[in-house]
This record gives C-alpha cells, sequence and structure tokens, in this order.
C-alpha cells in the first residue's frame, strides 16, 4: 500500500473519489433538500458568503492558502472526532441509549488528539524540543486510558443486551485510531501513511454511508424537495457524482491548483460547518428520518459528520 517513496499507493483514489465528493455532497444535500436548512435560508447563505470572504481575503492579504491549510487541518480533526461520535450516539439509541456524555467525551478528545498528534509528528516540530518529546509521551499513554475505558464499558453493557453492531464499529474506530497512535509513537513511517489513508477514507465512507441511509429514509419521510426526487435513484446518482467529480477534481487540479484549492477550502469549511447543523440528533425531524429513538429528555448536539 506504500511505496518505496513513503507515499500510499491509494492516496490518489482516496483524496480525489472519496475525501473531495464526500465534502461536496454536503453543499449539495444542503442546497437540494429544505427538511435540512429547515427555513434557515439565511443562515446557511451567510455561513457561504462569510467562508468565501475569509478564503478569498486570505489569499489577497498573505497570496497563499498556508494559514488556511493550518486551520483546515485542525477544524478537520474536530470534524473527524464529532462524526465519529455522532454515529457512536446513533448506535446507541438504537440499542439501549448507552452513557452519551462518557460516549462523546472520549471518543472527541481521542481522535482529535490522534489527528493532532499525527501533524506534530508529520511536521517534525515535536521532535526538535526534547522536553516537548517527553510530555507527548506521557500525554499518549494518558490518552490511550480513553479508548480503553469506552471498550471496558461497553462490554459491561453487553451484558444488558447492547446490540452487537455498536460495538463492532466502537471496536473498529478505536482500533484504527490506537494503531496510528502506536505508529507514531513507535516511528514506522509506512504504517503511519497507510492508517492516515486508512482513517481519511473511513470519515468519507462513513460519511456517504449516513448520507445513504438518509436519502434511503427520505424517499418516504418529510417535505417534498429535490432531494427526495434525487432519493429515489440516490445509488445511481451517487456513482455518478464520485466518479465525476473525482476525474474533475483531478484535472483541475493539475491545470488550475490555486483556484481549485481556493474553491476547496472554502467547500470544507462549509462542509464542517453545515454538518454540525444538518445532523442535530436532538431535533426531532433528524432523528424521525435516521429512525433514531429520540429520548423524553434530550439535551446536547450531535454532530453525525
Amino acid at each position: 500500500m506504500v511505496s518505496a517513496e513513503g507515499t500510499s499507493r491509494l492516496e490518489f483514489w482516496q483524496v480525489y473519489f472519496l475525501t473531495t465528493p464526500h465534502r461536496w455532497l454536503t453543499l449539495i444535500l444542503v442546497v437540494t433538500d429544505s427538511d435540512r436548512r429547515q427555513g434557515r435560508n439565511f443562515l446557511f447563505l451567510g455561513l457561504a458568503v462569510l467562508a468565501a470572504i475569509v478564503v478569498l481575503g486570505t489569499y489577497w492579504w498573505t497570496d497563499a492558502f498556508l494559514c488556511l491549510a493550518m486551520l483546515d487541518y485542525v477544524w478537520n480533526s474536530w470534524h473527524f472526532a464529532s462524526q465519529h461520535g455522532g454515529v457512536l450516539r446513533i448506535y446507541s439509541r438504537k440499542h439501549g441509549g448507552g452513557r452519551p456524555w462518557l460516549e462523546t467525551i472520549c471518543v472527541r478528545i481521542f481522535v482529535t488528539y490522534v489527528c493532532l498528534r499525527l501533524a506534530g509528528w508529520t511536521t517534525g516540530w515535536a521532535e526538535a524540543i526534547p522536553l516537548m518529546v517527553v510530555a507527548i509521551r506521557w500525554m499518549d499513554g494518558l490518552v490511550l486510558l480513553l479508548p480503553m475505558i469506552l471498550l471496558l464499558t461497553e462490554m459491561v453493557s453487553r451484558q444488558t443486551g447492547r446490540g452487537l453492531a455498536k460495538t463492532v464499529y466502537l471496536v473498529s474506530v478505536m482500533s484504527l485510531y490506537v494503531s496510528l497512535l502506536l505508529s507514531l509513537r513507535s516511528g514506522y513511517h509506512r504504517l503511519v501513511i497507510t492508517l492516515t489513508v486508512a482513517s481519511a477514507a473511513f470519515h468519507a465512507i462513513e460519511y456517504l454511508a449516513v448520507v445513504t441511509y438518509y436519502a434511503g429514509r427520505r424517499r418516504e419521510f418529510g417535505s417534498r424537495a429535490l432531494f427526495q426526487m434525487m432519493a429515489k435513484r440516490w445509488l445511481e446518482l451517487l456513482a455518478i457524482f464520485v466518479i465525476g467529480f473525482g476525474a474533475f477534481a483531478s484535472y483541475v487540479d493539475h491545470f488550475h491548483l490555486q483556484i481549485w484549492l481556493g474553491l476547496n477550502f472554502w467547500a470544507a469549511f462549509l462542509h464542517y460547518a453545515y454538518d454540525g447543523l444538518i445532523w442535530k440528533l436532538r431535533q426531532p425531524v433528524t432523528a424521525n428520518t435516521l429512525d433514531v429513538e429520540l429520548p423524553a429528555s434530550s439535551t446536547g448536539t450531535r454532530e453525525v459528520s
């Protein structure tokens, strides 16, 4: 999976045919589905304008996208963690409720930490300070307790009849990020690259799966909208979009790099912001369409992606 030069052979397919399409898919969903906007058209439009101003203003001021790349990475790290935490909460509500606070906090802290730890390892800034290296290794040990707590708690809960699907999902996510963190600690370059690509692919495929499940439910539920018509032929449309947009992205990336970078930062920031608005499980419309049981006293917000 990793070439002699240290790059993943799957990176091309992951970037152009998974990561990029799944980000732009959020914009299509918001534009075509009034149920996801829920009458907040000016809010979504305002965020789109604001994101455009930030991207254009940064490039005009610095003649580069370095600052945006840093912001994108940090926000994306939190976004990864929020999505996994949100999907875990969906499984919990489908199979017995779970422990919302513990699951959400542990998943978000652990996944975000591993992603930021990866950035430190990639840039090499942490290894340049001996005291920082010691502190990070101590932090690694403490943070590794979080997945252990989650898995032990889940094993105990399984005795009360908790769903197997949630356990499999939790083990899958935690195994991926624990393996990545241990690889970072050990300095296994090729394994780090492989697991980094795997985590990005996992995130994108998971999001596409959630939207596909939503589309299947949307055929029969919710208000009439363009997306409801699209949902009737969703798999065909999704395949055409992923393949077509991936091919288009790979072409544009080679001939109009700066313009394409700016557009992708714009789409990425909207993807993060919009997903925090459209996938709130405490909202009855969202919960019902995803076939998730809403507790009588629902509190807090869960970002699915």
